[in-house]
This record gives structure tokens, C-alpha cells and sequence, in this order.
């Protein structure tokens, strides 16, 4: 979490010392890592981007949720019963903030992902950012929204996002983990992915007084420490890891249990 550290490479050598097998994927000046997990057919990826707001340690955005998946694949890995699924971290999500949407890494990363499958694509992104801290999940609305906006409600990709939500509930019940809250959050690679071909939703986490916050209508504080030198190791808090780690394992059996075919 250095502010001058290589993030991908750190997350390769986390990799490495798994024995996970990763891919590094370029679209244009982004590196992307990509894991495989399992031998049948993908049906779900999981995304964190791995950069970060130039000098910050970015420890909430976007460390822990690296890390919490460096761990859900290692898990996983092992497991013969265990769901078929991506893991990508990727690289330039900040990039919306001062250009296009064709600017962020998972815009770019989306269609390559669905060139490469060859009729074999995988079907829904979940993606997770700012996931360290807190208890409460967040499920972003802005996918849905955006879509409805543009006439595109009862699209693929919109069928698609409506599914991630239902499989996040069913899977925070499964984990004994509080019901999760459709919020306003800012866009992540939820983002890129959507509009990249890919339907997408992002998860976060807050605190439960600022959970309550963001419901009312307001801006919970903790989002105006990230992008800044605030956002350190400090802030992370153990009980989130435990919390991402149930979830995630959770969805996986909500996965494997699915039929095979259309996820919908």
C-alpha cells in the first residue's frame, strides 16, 4: 500500500505464492490480471481495480478489495465442488474522472473479454471497491438506472444487473450477513463494464451510521477521505474481511447450484 509501490506487480507475486495462474492483459496503456478459477465455463468474473489516485496508498480504494479476492480465488482454487469463475484486477477505473468512458480499463477490458470467449463469455461482472471498512453492503442502482434512462430497461445487460442484485441477496441471507441496501453510489468499473458489453454491478461497504446517511439522502463521510492521503491503512477494518470473505464463498454455492444454460 506504498504510495510509489507497482501494484501489479505486488499482485502478481501474491498470485504467485498461491500457485493461482494469472494472464496480464493490455488495452492500451492499462495492464489488466486476469485468474481463472476452475475448468468449466466462467459464468460470473469478479473485479477490483488495482490502481489508484497517483500519491495516495489508496488502502480502501482499492487495496482491500485486491486483497479479499486474492484470497476468494486462493479459497476457492482448491475446491473440486467450487463454481467455474474470472478474477480480474484492473487497471485505470480512475481514468473517467478526467476523460471518456472509452478511457477506463474495464470499458476496454469488457469487449476483449467477450472477443476472446468466442460464444463462451462470461455473462455478469460483480465488482467490488471500498470494501474495508464497515458492515453494511451497498449494491449500486446505477447500472439499472442508467440503462432505464436510455431506453435499454429490458435489455440483456439490464436483465443482467437485475440478476447480480437478486444473486447479492440471496447470497448476503445465505452468509447471515444484514440485508444489503440498493444505493446511489458513484460509478467503478460497474462503469466501463456495462457500457463495454458486460453486464455489472458494484458492491461497497460502509459503516451503518453512514449506511443510514447515504439512505436519507446524504453523502457518508467516509467517501471524502478516499482519493486523498486519508485513505490509509488506518481506516481497514478486520470484521469487513470477514464479512467479504462469507459473502463471497456464499455466492459461489448460490453459483454453483444454478442450472446450466442462461443465467437470465
Amino acid at each position: 500500500m506504498l504510495p510509489g509501490g507497482d501494484r501489479l506487480v505486488a499482485l502478481a507475486g501474491l498470485l504467485a505464492a498461491r500457485s493461482l495462474r494469472y494472464s496480464v492483459i493490455k488495452t492500451g496503456e492499462a495492464r489488466h490480471i486476469v485468474v481463472r478459477v476452475g475448468r468449466a465455463k466462467p459464468r460470473v468474473v469478479f473485479v477490483a481495480h488495482h490502481d489508484r489516485i497517483p500519491g495516495t496508498a489508496g488502502a480502501l480504494d482499492n487495496s482491500c478489495a485486491c486483497l479479499q479476492l486474492v484470497d476468494f480465488a486462493s479459497r476457492q482454487a482448491v475446491r473440486a465442488d467450487a463454481a467455474s469463475f474470472l478474477v480480474a484486477f484492473t487497471d485505470a477505473e480512475e481514468a473517467p474522472g478526467s476523460g471518456e468512458v472509452s478511457t477506463q480499463g474495464s470499458y476496454s477490458l469488457a469487449r476483449k473479454l467477450r472477443a476472446a470467449a468466442e460464444g463462451q463469455e462470461v455473462l455478469a461482472a460483480l465488482v467490488l471497491d471500498v470494501t474495508g471498512r464497515g458492515g453494511r453492503l451497498l449494491l449500486s442502482k446505477a447500472p439499472g438506472q442508467l440503462l432505464a434512462r436510455t431506453g435499454l430497461g429490458l435489455s440483456p445487460a439490464a436483465r443482467g444487473h437485475a440478476f447480480l442484485v437478486a444473486l447479492a441477496k440471496r447470497s448476503a441471507k445465505a452468509a447471515l450477513i444484514n440485508a444489503p441496501l440498493d444505493a446511489d453510489m458513484p460509478w467503478s468499473d460497474d462503469l466501463g463494464l456495462t457500457l463495454g458489453g458486460l453486464p455489472a454491478l458494484a458492491i461497497s461497504l460502509l459503516p451503518e451510521a453512514e449506511a443510514r446517511i447515504l439512505a436519507a439522502g446524504g453523502r457518508p463521510p467516509l467517501w471524502d477521505l478516499l482519493h486523498s492521503a486519508a485513505d490509509s491503512p488506518d481506516l481497514i477494518e478486520e470484521a469487513s474481511f470477514g464479512l467479504v470473505s462469507a459473502f463471497l464463498d456464499a455466492m459461489v454455492i448460490q453459483l454453483a447450484a444454478l442450472p446450466g444454460g442462461p443465467l437470465y
